[in-house]
């Protein structure tokens, strides 16, 4: 059963989400922006974690992608924790995410690099698998060394993460020492059983915004492109996984079925369920005790990945 506080949120997203789903329509992106902005706001960093802004070079193109590097003050700085933020492709930032982030980071003492990439509908595929790699791609030329990187993600962000593995294979790229995915959409058909078993229990997520949010970013591409939907990628000789997910998310069948396939296709995955949470639960880490649990447990899979 999960947590009183959990619950407690959950009825509170669920009061606030009510009247939209009842009317089958979605509120326009830039309201969506504003309100996980808005919601996140008193979400600070934790004690002892610095927070600079920084920019990535794109190679070949006057544009810069916008981040955020987490320093704690016990960081290794040679440690290195690549992060993709959630949202869809199409919400989400630096912002919503950083205390989250910045938590894992300081309890695992490495750095974060907290990725702001570009989002549809503005920007749609492949602009953010793009913003990904850059992003690795100048982790290496300043040295860092790929067994002592880390990519996570949660929900489209996790789904980024795999894409870019995928796309680190496919052009000889070495592969980091591990990946994190939390919640992580990796099949944007929206075909799964659980998107529609489970739909009453995410406030966070319904089926409207799933295949609105999808389109928005596959573009002109087909949905079950392997950069989109990494599902249905080769995912041998990727990086072991770690993959966290409740049994009651909209998203808990991506998760499962990410594990069985890289399992079965030879990688080391490391599968952690929690039951009746809803999407998104590691946001609240501050309050419900189930998102606590869940960071330690990705502190401990760093440090044994990273030997911190």
């Amino acid at each position: 059963m999960a947590s009183r506080q959990h619950e407690s949120i959950r009825n509170i997203l669920n009061s606030a989400a009510k009247p939209l789903k009842e009317k089958g329509k979605t509120p326009e992106i830039h309201h969506m922006r504003h309100l996980l902005e808005m919601g996140t706001f008193f979400y600070l960093l934790p004690w002892g974690v610095h927070q600079k802004q920084v920019q990535i070079e794109i190679k070949g193109s006057i544009n810069r992608i916008d981040a955020d590097l987490l320093v704690p003050n016990n960081a290794d700085r040679n440690k290195i924790l690549l992060y993709f933020h959630g949202g869809g492709y199409t919400i989400g930032s630096t912002h919503s995410h950083r205390s989250m982030v910045g938590k894992i980071a300081k309890k695992s003492g490495v750095v974060a690099l907290l990725v702001d990439y570009r989002k549809a509908p503005e920007n749609p595929f492949p602009a953010a698998l793009e913003d990904a790699l850059s992003a690795y791609k100048s982790l290496l030329n300043r040295g860092k060394k790929p067994e002592n990187i880390i990519i996570g993600g949660d929900s489209a962000g996790g789904g980024l993460t795999i894409a870019l593995l995928v796309m680190l294979k496919e052009k000889g790229l070495p592969q980091p020492s591990a990946a994190i995915c939390l919640s992580p959409w990796v099949d944007l058909t929206a075909t799964a059983d659980s998107i529609y078993n489970n739909s009453g229990h995410d406030p966070l997520v319904d089926i409207l915004k799933m295949k609105k949010f999808a389109r928005l970013y596959a573009g002109d591409f087909p949905l079950n492109h392997p950069h989109i939907s990494p599902l249905f990628a080769d995912l041998t000789n990727i990086a072991p996984l770690l993959i966290q997910v409740s049994t009651s998310e909209m998203l808990y069948d991506d998760g499962r079925r990410l594990a069985a396939k890289a399992t079965e296709s030879g990688i080391d995955v490391t599968l952690q369920t929690w039951d009746g949470l809803m999407h998104w639960w590691h946001l609240f880490q501050r309050i419900v005790p189930e998102a606590g649990d869940a960071v330690d447990k990705i502190t401990v899979f760093i440090k044994n990945k990273l030997n911190t």
